[in-house]
């Protein structure tokens, strides 16, 4: 297992004390991914949300009910769960929402398979979360300091999967009209200590099962600290910090849903239609 949910649990919980506005990217996102969902024609009679913590769901017209649940107990959960084993019965939802959470899944494609099973024919499935290059400039950091000051380098921040295996696993989840992008931010501080702080207010710490179990020593710290100033800094002198988020989006197969054409079905061959556009 790579992720300790049991550590996942206790960060979360202690970040719902931190107003959503402080989380970094989470409030701006809970209202995109339900803008998203608003410019669908479908009507979701049934949806069920995972990840949001203590963030008020602002939810979109075209969902009539909406369940919330989450790895812990809080005033806006009605169902306590790991997302790794949904106490869902399958076919029975129209709408599943996985909010930043997915990213500390051991288990992804099993999760994403479960998520299938859990919606009716025709349901949708849509997510965000960290991926890819996410907390770069941090990573390279940390391990230069441990290397040039212990030897050696523990695991500090989680490996990231990239949009191609993301969209890659939709499929594999027998997902169809699977649709996976990327919003990529380069987030400018002051000082690395804020970023440390966004991370934590998060409840996005490091949960790694093989992470060293005592604190980073100061001078490791101290150190890291150095070389990010040093090497990721703009003319300012400020830092800044990668973050990539993954979108996806697919839906349960139904017979009736949109088919790609059959190759060769085409009334013009690809060399006509470009000749006609130049």
């Amino acid at each position: 297992m790579i992720h300790n949910q049991k550590i996942k649990q206790f960060r979360r919980k202690r970040s719902d004390n931190v107003q959503s506005k402080s989380k970094l990217f989470f409030e701006e996102y809970s209202y995109e991914i339900f803008d998203r969902i608003s410019l669908i024609k479908n009507e979701f009679k049934n949806g069920m949300t995972f990840g949001f913590r203590n963030i008020k769901i602002p939810k979109s017209k075209n969902i009539i009910n909406l369940f919330h649940a989450d790895i812990y107990k809080s005033e806006t959960v009605n169902i306590i769960s790991d997302e790794e084993f949904l106490p869902i019965k399958g076919n029975s939802l129209d709408l599943i929402v996985s909010f930043f959470n997915i990213h500390f899944v051991n288990d992804i494609p099993g999760t994403l398979f479960q998520i299938n099973q859990s919606l009716r024919a025709n349901g949708l499935f849509i997510a965000c979360l960290f991926a890819g290059e996410t907390l770069k400039e941090l990573r390279y950091s940390l391990m230069s300091a441990e290397e040039e000051i212990l030897g050696g380098a523990s695991p500090k921040i989680s490996p990231f999967a990239d949009l191609n295996d993301l969209s890659n696993l939709l499929q594999r989840a027998n997902f169809t009209l699977p649709v996976a992008d990327i919003d990529r931010h380069k987030i400018v501080y002051n000082n690395p200590e804020k970023l440390f702080s966004d991370i934590r207010e998060m409840g996005e710490t490091n949960i790694l099962t093989e992470r060293q179990k005592n604190f980073s020593r100061r001078d490791v710290i101290e150190r890291a600290i150095q070389i990010y100033k040093k090497k990721f800094s703009n003319k300012d002198g400020k830092i800044y910090s990668t973050f990539e988020i993954a979108w996806l989006l697919g839906w349960k197969y139904d017979e009736n849903q949109p088919k790609p054409l059959t190759p060769g079905s085409g009334e013009k061959n690809l060399e006509e239609a470009v000749n006609e556009l130049s």
